[in-house]
């Protein structure tokens, strides 16, 4: 009852409700504040009692007047568990409309339509929603979540052309089935779709990246194109900028980036996540003043993961060479990336005080769960392999594959300590195993297959592994490389600097630039290769795999 009465005072405290509530009714006068009251309360009482119909019946009529999410809310709530699907979808519609931007009202439709059977039972629904609605433009754009939870996307879409054919002029209708046809594949239509939406309403931003994720599937560099030409021509538009810092951002166009995402914060608006991002792209560019200022004002916003917020301004201190400023920030991180952060504080006092204060440190954090105990004897052989003590690894991990047997995390960490140590029977065992007990992992096919590649002559065997990694993983830049070092070793170079090629453009690594360098020498064209060998080493000046493969070919 109690719930109820914070419901109805919410909903009364809006002096709006009183003229929308009497012309819906047709009476001269408004109802009074104790009538509603009295009509509310006595469906709760009526609610309590198990009289559910009659509840659902004035609240549902309640909620329709006043246009109160809250008691729309509630009715939704009584109605669902008394199994009343009718009102409670015609609730969870007006939800939508009441409020656009929260995800309960579409999920609540998604499930009960899902729970009615086949596709086409709910398009007739919606058609009937649509139909009614006062806002079938909302509707059309939240249609695709609508149908979220039907599987056969091929018959969504054809729903979805049926009932935009109902309302040929309006463009959030072309928009759904562009979103349709993306989700069911049909890029083409998805292309022809978003392009007619654009001709309908050219500064409509979901339009926009609508078009943007179809030219995505063709190429990211044309989706960055497209989105740079819109902000030029609609520079106001906050979330095209948006994804186009994001685009930026996962192409490692770091600084351009963080260009667009201050564009957007000086855009106004409160999201934490902005500044948050800025202060992440500063970190990557070296930029410790801004990372700072950055993560400090996503914490005044009020970040929701603030322990994320005091790692990044630890790494800000720590990249400005201020340790004990560094270590009070991780310090306050006690969930979340509580692991990040300890293994930080540990390599900090490594570096300052030696190795072995470093492990004691670790040693001594109290592991609260038994993930986090093999999380800290990971962080602890990290420590050991940044001091390039190989065997040492190996025992640590060796110790703690022995304490916790089925820990296919540890398993993993031990058979690529073991290649250090020149035991790959240890290697290939303990990936086998990790592969048997995790058939999904990508990582443990390709380590296999890299290492056979690499290390032995069973090089057929190693491109079974390699090729089972990339359908587990297509786009992952080191499974690419480890197909393009097994095609080279094969034999067949075109192919492997292709494999290669491909895998630096997604990510420069040294390691990659290394294999797609000695691939360019063998192939006589000793110019690119030293070239790429150059540009990776003025990065990454003291990479072993590069410095040996450049020692190799140019001594």
């Amino acid at each position: 009852m109690a719930k109820g009465l914070a419901i109805l005072a919410a909903a009364l405290t809006a002096a709006a409700f009183v003229p929308a509530a009497a012309a819906q009714r047709g009476t001269a006068a408004p109802p009074t504040r104790e009538a509603l009251m009295a009509e509310f309360l006595t469906a709760e009482v009526a609610a309590q009692r198990g009289e559910t119909d009659e509840a659902v019946a004035t609240m549902s009529r309640l909620a329709r007047e006043l246009r109160d999410p809250q008691i729309a809310r509630r009715t939704v709530e009584i109605a669902i568990r008394s199994r009343a699907m009718e009102p409670a979808l015609e609730m969870s519609m007006l939800l939508v409309e009441l409020e656009p931007d929260s995800t309960l009202g579409r999920d609540l439709v998604a499930s009960i339509l899902a729970s009615r059977g086949d596709v086409a039972k709910a398009r007739g629904t919606l058609s009937a929603f649509l139909k009614s609605s006062p806002d079938k433009a909302l509707l059309f754009t939240q249609l695709a979540y609508f149908f979220g939870k039907y599987p056969d996307k091929a018959a969504t879409l054809e729903a979805t052309r049926a009932l935009a054919a109902e309302f040929p002029g309006l463009p959030e209708a072309r928009y759904a089935v562009g979103v349709a046809a993306l989700i069911a594949g049909q890029n083409d239509l998805a292309k022809a779709e978003s392009l007619a939406v654009l001709m309908l309403k050219p500064g409509w931003q979901q339009g926009a990246i609508l078009h943007a994720q179809v030219l995505r599937k063709e190429s990211p560099t044309e989706a960055i194109a497209f989105y740079q030409s819109f902000v030029e021509r609609y520079p106001d538009s906050r979330e095209v900028r948006l994804q186009l810092a994001r685009e930026y951002a996962g192409a490692r166009r770091n600084a351009e980036a963080r260009r667009e995402f201050k564009a957007v914060e000086r855009m106004g608006g409160s999201d934490p996540q902005v500044p948050y991002a800025i202060g992440l792209l500063s970190l990557q560019l070296e930029d410790a003043e801004d990372a700072e200022a950055s993560f400090r004002r996503a914490l005044g916003l009020g970040h929701p993961d603030p322990g994320a917020v005091y790692l990044g301004l630890g790494q800000a201190a720590e990249l400005a060479k201020r340790t004990d400023e560094a270590l009070d920030w991780y310090g306050k991180v006690d969930a979340g990336d509580r692991v990040r952060a300890q293994m930080r504080i540990a390599s900090l006092i490594a570096k300052r005080d030696g190795l072995d204060k470093g492990r004691a440190y670790l040693q001594g954090v109290d592991a609260r769960t038994q993930d986090e105990r093999i999380q800290m004897i990971q962080v602890e052989a990290q420590l050991l392999r940044d001091a390039k003590a190989w065997q040492d690894t190996y025992d640590v991990l060796t110790r703690a594959v022995e304490k916790f047997p089925d820990s296919f995390e540890l398993l993993y960490d031990r058979a690529m300590a073991a290649e250090r140590v020149d035991r790959l029977d240890v290697l290939e065992s303990d990936l086998r195993r990790v592969i048997e007990m995790k058939p999904d992992y990508a990582h443990a096919y390709n380590a296999l297959g890299y290492t056979l590649a690499d290390r032995t002559d069973r090089i057929d065997e190693a491109y079974e592994l390699i090729a089972k990694a990339l359908k587990l993983s297509p786009e992952d830049p080191f499974i690419l490389d480890s197909l393009g070092w097994v095609q080279y070793r094969r034999g067949n170079l075109e192919d492997a600097l292709k494999s290669l090629r491909l895998a630096y453009d997604t990510r420069p690594d040294p390691e990659i630039a290394a294999h797609l360098g000695e691939v360019l020498w063998k192939l006589g064209r000793k110019d690119e290769a030293s070239k790429v060998w150059k540009t990776a080493l003025v990065e990454h000046p003291g990479h072993e795999t590069l410095l040996a493969v450049i020692q190799k070919f140019q001594p």
